[in-house]
């Protein structure tokens, strides 16, 4: 049996599943929460929380270099959630249509 929910979100998967897969809502969410991953870091490092790592970080670069690899890593990071919001979605679809085709 599916329920209306279920069938509500066949409904618009069947219709979104044919346009591009880059969606706007799950790569935000990604890439603000690696954002704020992120910011943690950069909070931990220049508190001195961790005295060794602040020694290595002082001695090795400056903190353009760390806020660069924090955005590369908040934009990889963001398209892979996306990617995987977009294949959960696929496969929820797929087992709903099994359903449909199966009563």
């Amino acid at each position: 049996m599916i329920s209306p929910e279920e069938e509500a979100f066949y409904q618009f998967w069947e219709k979104e599943r044919s346009l591009a897969h880059f969606k706007r809502k799950p790569f935000l969410r990604g890439l603000s929460v690696s954002l704020g991953l992120g910011l943690l870091i950069l909070v931990i490092s220049e508190t001195g929380w961790y005295e060794r790592a602040s020694m290595v970080a002082n001695m090795r670069g400056n903190e353009i270099w760390i806020i660069i690899a924090i955005l590369i890593f908040s934009i990889g990071f963001s398209w892979i959630y996306q990617q995987f919001t977009s294949e959960m979605n696929e496969q929820r679809y797929q087992e709903l249509k099994y359903l449909k085709t199966k009563k």
